[in-house]
């Protein structure tokens, strides 16, 4: 018999989304037990097989776990494999500005250190990252990468290991929320300015001054991000007739 294998993992995967949706919408709750097997059948009208290729891609994503004896559940903290923070279970709409004061918490700290224990090879990343930025500002282009790669680069420097863990994570984090509050050219030219003197800091080793503009750069982009932020969309009844 011929079996389209293509179509067959289309479906696993449009019934692995659709459980997604579930949790989101929190009809599945964080720890809730999935319904069995044949309910989940009967649910989306697919096959025993399907729903199990679709358990499979849910379980490699850390969204749900089997408990050996009980069921199939989901996991208390959603996502955690492909999305280290859980950012696609996350509702609130403020989370680019949620994303902004845990940074303030973690990254002066990292640019002190940085400014400690950076090496000749460490302070060249920076400066590279810094020139990228330049170049960004210069032919008026929006975009973070370069951005991005400056806050890498000072938790290399760190030569912390969790540091070097926890900072890339967060960067992702804003790469995936960069389209709730988009920035411009304006933005790109006052956040080159504030890397600049976390930069000069870092490479006079000045463990202090880095603190502080590191502090100052991530409390003004706060401010920057307020004022771009995209208001949600309300739904259709909010909307006047």
């Amino acid at each position: 018999m011929y079996v389209n294998l293509s179509s067959k993992k289309q479906r696993s995967q449009e019934v692995a989304s659709h459980i997604k949706e579930l949790i989101r919408d929190e009809k599945l709750k964080p720890g809730e037990k999935l319904p069995n097997e044949l309910e989940l059948c009967s649910l989306f009208s697919v096959s025993r097989s399907t729903i199990r290729e679709a358990v499979k891609i849910l379980i490699s994503q850390g969204i749900i776990e089997i408990r050996r004896g009980k069921g199939t559940y989901v996991t208390e903290v959603p996502g955690i494999a492909q999305d280290p923070l859980g950012l696609d279970f996350i509702t609130t709409p403020n989370l680019r500005l949620d994303i902004i004061e845990a940074r303030l918490l973690i990254e002066p700290g990292a640019a002190r250190l940085a400014a400690q224990k950076a090496d000749s090879n460490d302070i060249a990343k920076i400066a590279a990252s810094v020139k990228a930025m330049e170049e960004v500002v210069y032919r008026h282009k929006v975009e973070i990468n370069a951005e991005l790669d400056f806050h890498r680069s000072i938790a290399e420097a760190t030569r912390n290991p969790v540091i070097m863990r926890i900072i890339p994570i967060i960067m992702e984090s804003i790469e995936k929320t960069y389209h709730d509050a988009p920035r411009t050219s304006e933005d790109h030219r006052h956040a080159l300015e504030e890397h600049k003197v976390v930069y000069e800091a870092i490479a006079a080793h000045d463990p202090d001054r880095s603190f502080d503009a590191m502090q100052c750069h991530l409390e003004a982009s706060y401010k920057r991000t307020l004022a771009r932020q995209v208001p949600p969309a309300k739904d259709k009844e909010d909307k006047p007739s």
